[in-house]
């Protein structure tokens, strides 16, 4: 019986990925089109089903009121999300939110932390955001930051 639920299982997950492609691309169009309704629509079974792209949106559309009331901190929520699962924009977001204090308590350990995992997955903004943020630090929370960042990046590879 065993042999027989794998293969169904595995058919059901191939035939789910075309529409779950088809639902982000749609409530990306949708957020283009400033359809914020269509685009929450879309968007947040994805978000709520761990789509870190999806999650991302959601954490803009929050950050700045598209189709939402404006909410730091449920951005921050979102780009957390997103950002465990790799995201290099939710990455760098997230690290800006701590660094300006929006949605949580200013930190800017936490937010070099972030730019740095950022700038690791290929973001110019983290990189950028790396020399901003450090000149605001120092050099005990610099190093502080680089070891959580390093710690971070250890115990979540990509699978």
């Amino acid at each position: 019986m065993n042999k027989q639920i794998i293969p169904a299982i595995l058919l059901l997950l191939t035939l789910a990925a075309p529409v779950y492609a088809n639902d982000f691309q749609e409530g990306l169009d949708a957020i283009h089109e400033t359809n914020y309704d269509k685009a929450l629509e879309k968007l947040m079974p994805l978000a709520e089903h761990g789509h870190p792209a999806a999650q991302y949106n959601i954490g803009v559309m929050h950050e700045w009121g598209n189709g939402v009331p404006k909410d730091n901190s449920a951005a921050l929520k979102w780009y957390k999300r997103s950002a465990e699962r790799f995201h290099k924009d939710a990455q760098n977001n997230l690290g800006a939110m701590y660094s300006k204090g929006e949605g949580t308590e200013q930190d800017f350990v936490e937010a070099l932390k972030w730019f740095i995992i950022s700038a690791e997955n290929g973001s110019e903004g983290g990189q950028k955001n790396i020399r901003i943020v450090e000149k605001r630090m120092s050099y005990e929370q610099i190093s502080q930051a680089q070891k959580l960042a390093n710690d971070w990046m250890k115990n979540n590879r990509k699978k």
